[in-house]
């Protein structure tokens, strides 16, 4: 599953990166650019904008209109409508600059970036072979984690009361 954002969600296509979906962002992308490419590639637009929502809509695009609110709602909502899964996988992470996947790298080879202290506090890393940047997963990790389990069992209950209202229409 693919996805283009709109301008006003930046922190949105980064978590979508992490998270390992291809996604294409970027301030400058017009509407019309953001219809062109997700009709090219085959992708969801993930929009605040009505207006563009609508569009995409009438173009038998596929879309996610957001509602202003924080990540764990935007996250929510998107795994609601699209499927997708809200779950870390480092084998799939994608940087969430460049939306290109993350390589492992080795203790010594972090160690050429980063300070010796924050080599010996971490186990794992990861390179972006596009920008260089290093990742690895430090004390923001907690915070990550509670954002992906609030958006899960958000997105369970928005689930279970779907079904409920199934259920409710068959009686």
């Amino acid at each position: 599953m693919r996805f283009i954002v709109d301008s006003m969600l930046g922190d949105i296509a980064r978590w979508l990166r992490m998270l390992g979906y291809d996604t294409h962002y970027s301030r400058n992308y017009e509407d019309w650019k953001i219809l062109q490419l997700a009709e090219k590639d085959d992708r969801i637009i993930v929009t605040r904008d009505h207006g563009l929502f609508v569009r995409a809509r009438k173009k038998g695009l596929r879309a996610v209109l957001l509602d202003p609110g924080d990540v764990k709602e935007a996250l929510t909502e998107i795994a609601y409508r699209t499927g997708i899964e809200l779950r870390f996988d480092p084998n799939k992470t994608l940087c969430p600059h460049c939306n290109v996947r993350l390589v492992r790298i080795t203790r010594a080879e972090a160690l050429s970036f980063l300070p010796a202290e924050v080599v010996s506090a971490y186990d794992r890393f990861w390179k972006c072979p596009k920008c260089g940047r290093i990742y690895w997963q430090g004390s923001h990790w907690r915070t990550i984690n509670e954002i992906l389990a609030q958006a899960n069992e958000l997105l369970e209950r928005r689930r279970r009361v779907r079904r409920g209202v199934r259920k409710a229409g068959r009686s």
